[in-house]
């Protein structure tokens, strides 16, 4: 990576310059996914019910029948388009579930609490200008593309919605929408809303002394005693539909309909908080959900920055994946200026942003912010450093970190529960022109024969080491297959929104059995950082766990979420169990020296 964002020489290709090399998303044969759902179900239902699954997979392949019908329905849409799942994917993945977005939908990823800078506003300022950095990188082509081990280039098109874009709330639906020609930043502070431009006439970035002076502004500009500021932006985090509502209510008065234009169209949001966050945990919960009315969920980016100079950051799912913020974490996640001269900048200094709130939308904001501490305070989340060892002792063993890690859950969850959880991980399906993601399943018979060996007294560690690798080497495949796009998930959902496009109101019998519609017991996903510490979101559905995780070479960061609500989860329990786990699966590898 060159040295500077801008720092790329002539020879150097251009962000997006291989999209036109990249193939299309391939719409895998039908009877191999059914093959891979079949397989994928086996560890996680009784006989008699993998058997009617048998039955409806032989009825969705009958030549002549409704699977082929929806089948070359998707391979007509496929040869219409780049990627046949691109638009159907934010829509039924995102933008149609009027479900609140913090902690369901959002994703934090945090950088190392063990490092304070313990400058606020000079952290702010330098987070600000390297994304602002990242900004002009892409929108002029410079940023260096992601490239492949075989020199294949992987889709940047996610860069293009990073900045300046937002999820708008609608009553029958969200959209996202990405502004043109923005110069401006909206900054939080304690509730109070301020911008100011972060560049030049000529689009350039300012200097870092420019925008410290502009952050040491607001941190100064201390609230009247007594008089805090209605927490306007919980609103963010309620029911899509009630925000929309709440959203068409503000927009009567046009002095507000302008501001909010002011707040969605920004590059980028910055919370400048007056608390400090020293632990892993306390961290990670202020980038996921923060305090209420101290930020605004429906913006894709937003830098979190402590008193003491912690940096988190926020992100609005729908237009992005947690995988794709990495280079920015990466450009902007460590500090790197020790000290800056406070000056008096030319430019305008921060204008404070101002809501007339009605009596109506002063309910609608007093209901969010109780209903969203109710969110609050129901997740229970835990962010932990493993560093018995990590990647570099993995690696001794001739396998990679994520099948261990991943056998590791799946054991944990069977010594915790008697069964493997129906488990989602995310794979990257960048190879192909605007691909997003496809899902690992997970549990496999393979898991299934290591987790009920690991603990057998009578079986030796070499045995259990054996089914171990047999377990990593099914992962392992599954893992290439979902990126290559030969998974389960999105294929099937393209058969069921062909299905609702021609009309067809009674979907094939698999579609309705309770492990298909069963939601994710254990979401985990995992993303390749170099600076941060880990990412965070949260659990998929009332009692399942969602688990985030970054490999060290010398430490496993890792952080689970569940819902208090709940009587059948504990997050400490799981942590710790899975703690255990990766001992386990150590010493049974060990014994094979």
């Amino acid at each position: 990576m060159p040295d500077t964002l801008t720092d790329v020489g002539q020879d150097t290709p251009s962000t997006f310059s291989y999209y036109d090399t990249l193939p299309p998303l391939p719409v895998p044969p039908l009877r191999e996914t059914l093959a891979r759902y079949v397989e994928s179900i086996a560890p996680l239902v009784s006989p008699p019910e993998l058997a009617k699954t048998g039955e409806a997979v032989a009825e969705l392949l009958k030549p002549g029948g409704l699977g082929e019908q929806l089948q070359a329905g998707l391979e007509v849409r496929a040869e219409m388009r780049d990627n046949w799942l691109s638009g159907w994917w934010e829509e039924n993945a995102y933008l149609a579930w009027p479900d609140p977005l913090p902690i369901n939908s959002s994703i934090a990823i945090s950088c190392d609490a063990r490092r304070p800078t313990g400058n606020q506003a000079l952290r702010a300022a330098e987070v600000t200008q390297g994304a602002a950095n990242f900004h002009v990188a892409i929108r002029e082509g410079d940023f260096p593309p992601e490239v492949q081990r075989d020199g294949s280039g992987l889709d940047m098109s996610l860069l293009k919605r990073f900045f300046a874009t937002n999820r708008m709330p609608g009553a029958d639906g969200d959209r996202i929408e990405t502004f043109q020609h923005v110069r401006h930043i909206v900054v939080f502070r304690n509730r109070r809303m301020y911008t100011f431009d972060v560049l030049d006439a000529d689009g350039a970035p300012l200097p870092i002394e420019d925008l410290n002076a502009q952050f040491a502004r607001i941190i100064a500009a201390r609230a009247p005693e007594g008089n805090p500021a209605p927490a306007i932006a919980a609103l963010t985090a309620v029911d899509r539909t009630e925000w929309a509502k709440a959203r068409n209510l503000l927009c009567e008065d046009p002095h507000n309909k302008m501001t909010l234009g002011v707040i969605e169209s920004a590059l980028f949001h910055v919370c400048i908080d007056d608390e400090t966050f020293a632990d892993f945990t306390a961290l990670g919960r202020e980038g996921l959900h923060g305090r209420p009315g101290g930020r605004w969920f429906d913006k894709a980016l937003t830098l979190v920055v402590d008193r003491d100079g912690r940096m988190v950051l926020h992100g609005e799912h729908s237009p992005v994946d947690a995988g794709a913020w990495c280079p920015l974490l990466d450009a902007i996640g460590e500090p790197k200026i020790a000290s800056v001269e406070r000056t008096t900048t030319e430019e305008q200094a921060p204008k404070r942003l101002h809501i007339t709130l009605e009596p109506k939308t002063f309910t609608a904001v007093d209901a969010a912010t109780v209903a969203f501490q109710a969110q609050i305070d129901d997740l229970d989340l835990q962010v932990t450093c493993f560093d018995a060892f990590a990647k570099d002792v993995i690696k001794t063993f001739k396998t990679g970190p994520d099948p261990v890690i991943q056998m590791a859950f799946q054991l944990a969850y069977w010594r915790m529960y008697g069964r493997l959880p129906k488990t989602y991980e995310s794979a990257s399906t960048r190879m192909y022109k605007l691909g997003r993601t496809e899902t690992i399943r997970v549990a496999s018979n393979e898991a299934l024969a290591m987790v009920k060996a690991m603990d057998d007294g009578d079986m030796g560690a070499g045995e259990k080491a054996g089914l171990l690798r047999a377990a990593f080497t099914e992962h392992s495949r599954r893992g290439k297959d979902a990126s290559a796009g030969y998974g389960v998930d999105r294929h099937l959902l393209g058969l069921s929104l062909v299905a609702k496009e021609q009309g067809i109101t009674e979907l094939p019998a698999l579609f309705d059995e309770p492990i298909f519609n069963l939601g994710w017991e254990l979401t985990t996903a995992q993303v390749p950082l170099k600076s941060a510490f880990c990412n965070h979101f949260g659990p998929v559905m009332e009692d399942g766990y969602g688990v985030a995780y970054v490999v060290k070479p010398d430490e496993l960061h890792f952080s689970v979420s569940s819902f208090r609500r709940s009587d059948k989860t504990d997050t400490a329990a799981f942590t710790e169990a899975i703690f255990k786990a990766l001992h386990d699966i150590r010493t049974a590898l060990a014994s094979e020296a």
